[in-house]
C-alpha cells in the first residue's frame, strides 16, 4: 500500500528481507547484463554486503541500506527528466522509487530505480518504449539480444464507454471510446513469464487493473507511459520479487499455475496464494474466493487416498480441449473408485470456475459489470448458478455473440440456445462453401445452401465438430446418427448425474448460503441433462435445413445406485475404464472386429514387428459369422492378446466387471467409445486394441468397459422423445431453455419424473441402430450388392460400381450364389437364359474356382434342379498344407515345410495368373482405402481386377519370414516381389522388400522400394518407417543430405518410432561434418531437400488428395463401410504432431458405425 510517510517496522522488515534475498532477487534481476560504471558492479556489491552482514550476525539496518544506496547513487542531470513516485510500503524511509529520462537517451528509453534525494539516483533496469524493461545498472546498456524481465504486452483493441474502467464516474448515457487492453508480465524465479495484472489505454493515458497491490486511484488512472511501467513494475514486480515471488491477480494466477503445476498442487497453492494476499493486506478477487469455495466444495482441499504425490509426481494430468477449451483429467494408471469419483467432482467445479472467469473476462473486453476487478464471491457464485442453469450461454464460446448488456442472471433462456442453432448453420454452411462436392456440378455453389445442403459428410462433420466444442462443466459421452435425404437425426448422450451439482447455493432471498438437498440436486441434475438435449437438438436442427425429426436418447449409467453397492471388484474395473479413457483422450480406437477394418489389424511401422493378421478363408454363406474364425500366422485371433490379457477362460467375469464399473462411470466422455453402436476402427501405431467391443464377433479378446454396460440391467435410459422441426423451432423461441421438461411434455417424451422433480427410469421408444437413422444400405459392403456411379464419383473412386471396391474374394462368392438363388427362384425366364445370366456372374467375378463350379449351377438351372451348395475350398485346402508344413519345419525338416508350401503356394499363383480374362490382374487389398489408391494408382484401363485369397498373400510373407531366418535372402526376395506385385498400394510389402535389399546391400532397390512405400503410406508410423530406411539406403549411396533429409522427416512426423534413428544421425552428421559436406540439420532444411530431389513429403503425397476425396464422396453416397477406413486415412493424413485422432475425428467416424 502507498503511505504518506514510512512506517519504522516496514524500514526493518525491508532491511532483514534484503539479508535474505539480495543474492536470489538483486543477484537474479542484477546478474544478466554487462556491469560497468563504477569500480564494483552494484550486484557484486549487494553480495559482499550481505555476505558481511551475515558473518558479523548483525543483519543490516535500513539507514545501512540508505547509506549503501547513497553511494551507488548517481548524480541526475539538470537537464533530465525525472518523476517520484509516491511512497510505497516496503521501502526505507529517505529512499523513493520513481524513474529518470536523459537527454541523451536515444528514443523513449527511460531508467527505473530509487531516488536517494531529488539529485541522486541508483538504477535498477531500464526500461524502452515497446513496454519492455531490462535489468541492468549501466544508463546506456545495448539491450540488442537481451530478455525482458518485465513487459506491457497488446493483446486487443476494445470499444468501452468512457467511465469507471478510466476512473470516471458510471454515466448511462457515456460515450463509447477507442481502447488497447493488454497484460502486465513478468519473469519469476525459473525466468519464465507469469501473468501479472492488466493495463487499459487511451489514447496517451493508461489505467492499470487487476493489481495484487491495493493503490490509490491517482496510482492507477489517467497515466502517462512512464508512470504507468514504473508504478507496475515496482509495485507488481520488483517488490513483491524481493519479498518472495511475484503474485498475479486472481483467476490469472489460478491459470498460471493450472497451466504449469501438477492439478492437485496447483489447486491448493491458488488457494493459499489467495489466503496469503490477504493476510498481506493485498487485494484478492471475489471470484479468486469463490474458486476456494468450489475447490472445498468438492474435496479438493483435504488429502484425498489415490490423489496425492507420490515421490513428486502426482496421478492425474490436466488436460483442455482444443475445441471447447473444457478441463479434462487424465490418469494413467488405476485409481480406487473413491479417488476417480473426486476427481471427476473437481473436475467439473475447474470447468464451472473456467465458465464464471471466461463470463468476466468478456465482460472486461465489452467495459460491462462486473469484472474481475470488481466482482464479490456473491456474484460470481450467481453467475455460476445461471451458467448452469442455462448452459447455452457459454457452449459455443459465443459470449460476446449477445448484447453487450446481456446479464446471464435475469436471463430468460431464448437468446442463447438460438444462437446456438444460427451457429450451426452458419458452420454447416461455411464448410459446404470452403469443402465443395469433388463429385458435384463444376459450377455448383454451396455457399448459397443454408446449412451443410443435404451433404451427409459435411453434416456429420459440421454436427461432430459443434458437439465436441461444446464447452459443458461435465463430462458427457454423445453419439448422433443421420439419415438427410428422410430429414432423421437421432442423438444419445449420457446425463450428469446429481452428485456432479453444487451442494450448496446463495440464496438471494435468505441473503446467505443453504446446502442443498439430494432431492434438490436431483432436479438441477434433471433440468441441467434436459436443457443440454435440447441445446444438442438445437444443433441438429441448425446443421441443415432438411433435417425434419430430431430423436433424443437420454441414459444413465447409475452411478448413485453403483455406489451404493461398492464392492471388492471395483479396484479391477477400475483400471481397465481409466485405460479406456485414456486410450480416448490421445485418439485411439478399437478395432471393431467389422469387415470394413483393415485385414491386417491395423498396424503399421517396422514391419519386422508386425504379425500379419488373416481374414477367414471361408464365408457367411458356408455357416460361419463374418470375422469368426479368424486367425494370424501364428494360430491367435487377430491383434494377438487384447490389451488387458485376457485369457479365453475369463472373457466372460471381465465383462462381468466391466459392465458393473460402467455402471459407475456416468458422465465420462470416453470419446472413443460408441453409446449406441459399435465402435471404429483405428488403433495408430500399434498392434493391439486397448478394449474390444460387446458386439464385436465371438472369439475376439477383450471388451469396451462402456460396451458391456449397453446391455446391464442397471444402465437405465431416462428419457427418449421425438422432436419435430416447426413445433421444436417455434418452442424454442418462444420460451427458451426456461421450463425444460415442459419442453419435453410437449412432444410427448417417453419421461417419469419423482417427486423431488429427480429422473426415473423409462422404456427407451427408439433404438440408435434402426435404419431410419442411416442412408439405405450403408452398412452393406461392395462386394455384395453391385450398383453403378455416376461419372464424377466413378472418376474419384476409380471403378464404375460398388463392384470396383471390393476387397474380400471370400464375400464376392457370397454375392454369387446369391446371384445364383435369385435366378432359381426367377419366374418368366427360360432355362437358357437363367444359365447364361449365371455365366455372366461368373465371367464378371473371374474366380478361377468359382469358373471350375460353374458348370454345377448352368446345368441346374437348364435342368430346372435346384442349385447345389457350392464348396469353395481353395483357401481351405492351402491352410491345411500350411499347416502341414508348419508340423515339418517344427519337427526339424524346414526344407521339406519349405518344399511343400512353396508347391502349393506356386500353384495358386499360376491358377491365379492364368485365367480367362486376358484382362485379369490378380490382387490382394488390406482394407478399402488401399483398394481406392489401386483403382487410381495403378489399375489400367479396361483391367479386371481379380481378388486373390487372403491366405495366398500371407502365406507368401510367412515364407518370406522363414526363408530370411533360414539365411536365405535370394529365395525370399521371390516371395517379397509376389507380395509387392499382389499389393502395389499396400505399404508392407515395399517395407519388407526394401528390409530385405538392404540386408543384400542392394542399395538402389531398397531405395526404389522404400519410395514405392511412401508414396502409398497412409498412416504416419509407415511413413516414419520408410523415410528410416530411406535414410539409409542414401548414406549408403553417399548421398548425405537426402540421407539426413530422411532422418529428420523420420522423427518429425512420428517421434521416438525408431530408437537407433538419432544415433545414426547424428553419427551421419558427423562424417558429414569431417567432409565439409552440408546436410539439413532442421525440418524446413529437410522439406526443401526433399523437395528438390523429388522425394514426396508426406503427407503431401499423390494419394492424399485421392482418399480425401473418396472418403467424401462414399460419405455422401452412402457407403459408409469403406467410408470409414478411407476417412480413417484422411484424418491420419496430417501434419498435426499426433499420432492419434482428435476427438472430433472419433466423432465423425463413429456416426459412420451402424
Amino acid at each position: 500500500m502507498v503511505t504518506s510517510k514510512a512506517i519504522p517496522g516496514g524500514m526493518a522488515d525491508f532491511g532483514r528481507r534484503m539479508t535474505r534475498r539480495l543474492r536470489g532477487a538483486a543477484g537474479a534481476l542484477l546478474g544478466r547484463h554487462e556491469d560497468g560504471g563504477s569500480a564494483q558492479p552494484l550486484r557484486e556489491a549487494l553480495q559482499d554486503a550481505a555476505k558481511a552482514a551475515a558473518e558479523s550476525g548483525r543483519g543490516v539496518s535500513p539507514q545501512q541500506v540508505r547509506d549503501f544506496l547513497g553511494h551507488r547513487s548517481r548524480p541526475i542531470s539538470p537537464l533530465a527528466k525525472r518523476r517520484i513516485l509516491p511512497h510505497m510500503d516496503g521501502v526505507p524511509e529517505g529512499l523513493e522509487l520513481g524513474w529518470v529520462q536523459e537527454p541523451a537517451v536515444h528514443g523513449s528509453g527511460f531508467r527505473l530505480g530509487l531516488f536517494t534525494d531529488r539529485n541522486h539516483f541508483a538504477q535498477v533496469a531500464l526500461a524502452d518504449g515497446r513496454g519492455r524493461v531490462f535489468a541492468g545498472e549501466r544508463e546506456d546498456m545495448d539491450t540488442h539480444g537481451m530478455e525482458p524481465v518485465f513487459m506491457f504486452g497488446k493483446e486487443r483493441q476494445v470499444r468501452l464507454p468512457l467511465g469507471p474502467r478510466f476512473g470516471l464516474e458510471t454515466d448511462s448515457s457515456a460515450q463509447v471510446v477507442q481502447a488497447v487492453q493488454g497484460g502486465i508480465v513478468g519473469q519469476d524465479g525459473s525466468d519464465r513469464m507469469r501473468w501479472l495484472a492488466s493495463w487499459l489505454k487511451r489514447g496517451n493515458r493508461y489505467t492499470l487493473e487487476q493489481l495484487r497491490p491495493d493503490l490509490p486511484a491517482d496510482l492507477r488512472y489517467d497515466l502517462e507511459y512512464r508512470d504507468a511501467i514504473a508504478i507496475s513494475f515496482f509495485s507488481a514486480y520488483l517488490l513483491p520479487r524481493i519479498g518472495g515471488k511475484p503474485m498475479g491477480f486472481g483467476a490469472g494466477n489460478i491459470f498460471r499455475r493450472l497451466n504449469r503445476e501438477a492439478p492437485m498442487g496447483a489447486i491448493r497453492r491458488s488457494v493459499g496464494d489467495a489466503v496469503r494476499a490477504r493476510a498481506e493486506g493485498l487485494r484478492t478477487s471475489g471470484l479468486e474466493d469463490y474458486f476456494g469455495d468450489l475447490m472445498r466444495e468438492a474435496g479438493a482441499l483435504s488429502p484425498v487416498s489415490g490423489l496425492e504425490a507420490v515421490h513428486g509426481a502426482e496421478p492425474m494430468h490436466l488436460y483442455a480441449s482444443s475445441y471447447s477449451g473444457a478441463y479434462m483429467f487424465s490418469w494413467e494408471n488405476g485409481l480406487e473408485l473413491s479417488a476417480a469419483l473426486r476427481a471427476l467432482r473437481i473436475e467439473g467445479n475447474l470447468n464451472r470456475f473456467a465458465a464464471v472467469s471466461a463470463w468476466l473476462e468478456r465482460n472486461w473486453r465489452l467495459g460491462v459489470y462486473p469484472v474481475e476487478d470488481t466482482v464479490t464471491r456473491v456474484q460470481a457464485a450467481q453467475l455460476d448458478q445461471a451458467l448452469l442453469e442455462d448452459p447455452a450461454i457459454s457452449a459455443l464460446q459465443m459470449e460476446e455473440d449477445l448484447p453487450r448488456d446481456f446479464d446471464p442472471v435475469s436471463d430468460d433462456g431464448r437468446q442463447p440456445v438460438m444462437g446456438l442453432f444460427s451457429a450451426a448453420r452458419r458452420q454447416a454452411s461455411e464448410l459446404a462453401a470452403r469443402q465443395p462436392d469433388p463429385a458435384g456440378p463444376p459450377n455448383h455453389r454451396p455457399g448459397r445452401a443454408k446449412g451443410a445442403g443435404g451433404s451427409e459428410w459435411v453434416y456429420r462433420q459440421t454436427f461432430s465438430r459443434l458437439l465436441r466444442s461444446l464447452r459443458l462443466p461435465f463430462r458427457f459421452d454423445v453419439e448422433f446418427r443421420s439419415n438427410l435425404k428422410r430429414g432423421q437425426v437421432a442423438i444419445a448422450f449420457t446425463s450428469a448425474g446429481r452428485t456432479m451439482m453444487p451442494s450448496s447455493r446463495f440464496d438471494a432471498a435468505h441473503r446467505g448460503w443453504v446446502d442443498l438437498e439430494e432431492g434438490e440436486r436431483a432436479a438441477m441434475s434433471a433440468d441441467y441433462n434436459l436443457r443440454v438435449g435440447l441445446m444438442m437438438a438445437a444443433l441438429a436442427f441448425g446443421a441443415d435445413d432438411g433435417v425434419g425429426q430430431v430423436w433424443l436418447h437420454i441414459d444413465s449409467l447409475g452411478l448413485e445406485e453403483a455406489q451404493a453397492q461398492q464392492d471388492t471388484a471395483i479396484a479391477e474395473m477400475m483400471s481397465q475404464a481409466l485405460a479406456a479413457f485414456e486410450q480416448a483422450r490421445t485418439g485411439g480406437l478399437p478395432a471393431t472386429g467389422s469387415k470394413a477394418d483393415p485385414k491386417d489389424g491395423d498396424v503399421h511401422g517396422d514391419p519386422n514387428h508386425i504379425i500379419a493378421h488373416e481374414q477367414p478363408a471361408v464365408s457367411a454363406a458356408q455357416g460361419q459369422e463374418p470375422g469368426e474364425g479368424v486367425r494370424d500366422s501364428m494360430g491367435q485371433e487377430p491383434g494377438g492378446e487384447s490389451a488387458q490379457g485376457v485369457k479365453p477362460g475369463q472373457e466372460e467375469s471381465e465383462q462381468d466387471l466391466n459392465s458393473q464399473f460402467a455402471d459407475l462411470m456416468q458422465g465420462l466422455d470416453l470419446d472413443s467409445m460408441a453409446f449406441a453402436g459399435p465402435d471404429i476402427v483405428g488403433q495408430p501405431g500399434g498392434g493391439q486394441s486397448e478394449e474390444g467391443d460387446s458386439d464385436a464377433p465371438e472369439g475376439q479378446g477383450g471388451s469396451d468397459p462402456l460396451s458391456a454396460a449397453k446391455s446391464n440391467p442397471t444402465v437405465r435410459n431416462l428419457v427418449t422423445v421425438t422432436f419435430t422441426r416447426e413445433v421444436f423451432l417455434a418452442r424454442l423461441r418462444q420460451y427458451g431453455l426456461k421450463d425444460p421438461k415442459a419442453f419435453y411434455r410437449l412432444f410427448d417424451a417417453a419421461m417419469a419424473v419423482d417427486g423431488t422433480g429427480g429422473l426415473e427410469p423409462v422404456e427407451a421408444v427408439f433404438d440408435m441402430r434402426d435404419e431410419r437413422f442411416a442412408p439405405r444400405g450403408s452398412q452393406d459392403e461392395p462386394e455384395l450388392e453391385d450398383f453403378p456411379f455416376d461419372g464424377a464419383a466413378a472418376a474419384i473412386l476409380g471403378a464404375s460400381g460398388a463392384e470396383g471396391l471390393s476387397i474380400q474374394r471370400a464375400d464376392l462368392l457370397e454375392r454369387a450364389m446369391a446371384d445364383f438363388r435369385r435366378l432359381e427362384a426367377k419366374h418368366g425366364e427360360g432355362p437358357a437364359a437363367k444359365a447364361q445370366q449365371a455365366m455372366e456372374t461368373v465371367k464378371t467375378i473371374g474366380d478361377p474356382e468359382l469358373a471350375d463350379l460353374a458348370d454345377q449351377v448352368t446345368s441346374s438351372l437348364i435342368d430346372g434342379r435346384e442349385v447345389p451348395d457350392l464348396s469353395f475350398d481353395l483357401s481351405e485346402r492351402l491352410d491345411q498344407e500350411r499347416v502341414k508344413a508348419r508340423d515339418l519345419l517344427f519337427s526339424g525338416d524346414p526344407a521339406a515345410a519349405l518344399k511343400l508350401e512353396e508347391n502349393v503356394v506356386s500353384g495358386l499363383d499360376e491358377r491365379f495368373a492364368v485365367s480367362q480374362d486376358p484382362q485379369a490382374v490378380p490382387c490382394y487389398f488390406n482394407s478399402y482405402a488401399e483398394r481406392v489408391v489401386y483403382n487410381r494408382l495403378f489399375a489400367t484401363p479396361g483391367e479386371h481386377t481379380l481378388l486373390i485369397p487372403d491366405n495366398l498373400f500371407y502365406a507368401h510373407l510367412e515364407l518370406a519370414d522363414i526363408l530370411v531366418q533360414l539365411k536365405q535372402g535370394p529365395q525370399a526376395l521371390k516371395h517379397l516381389n509376389a507380395m509387392v506385385s499382389y499389393a502395389p498400394a499396400y505399404p508392407l510389402p515395399h517395407l519388407k522388400l526394401a528390409v530385405q535389399l538392404a540386408r543384400e546391400e542392394d542399395w538402389a532397390g531398397a531405395r526404389a522400394a522404400t519410395l514405392n512405400a511412401l508414396q502409398v503410406a497412409l498412416d504416419r508410423s509407415d511413413a516414419a518407417f520408410a523415410y528410416y530406411r530411406l535414410a539409409y539406403a542414401a548414406w549408403m549411396r553417399d548421398e548425405f543430405d537426402l540421407a539426413a533429409a530422411a532422418y529428420i522427416m523420420s522423427e518429425h512426423i512420428s517421434p521416438g518410432r525408431v530408437s537407433a534413428l538419432q544415433g545414426e544421425l547424428e553419427e551421419l552428421t558427423a562424417r558429414a561434418d569431417s567432409q565439409c559436406i552440408p546436410v539439413p540439420r532442421d525440418y524446413e532444411d529437410a522439406r526443401r531437400v526433399l523437395a528438390e530431389q523429388g522425394i514426396p513429403v508426406w503427407p503431401h503425397t499423390k494419394v492424399e488428395p485421392i482418399v480425401r476425396q473418396a472418403a467424401r464422396v462414399c460419405v455422401d453416397a452412402g457407403l459408409f463401410v469403406p467410408a470409414r477406413t478411407l476417412s480413417m486415412a484422411a484424418a491420419r493424413m496430417n501434419d498435426e504432431p499426433s499420432d492419434g485422432l482428435d476427438m472430433v475425428e472419433v466423432q465423425f467416424l463413429q456416426s459412420l458405425n451402424a
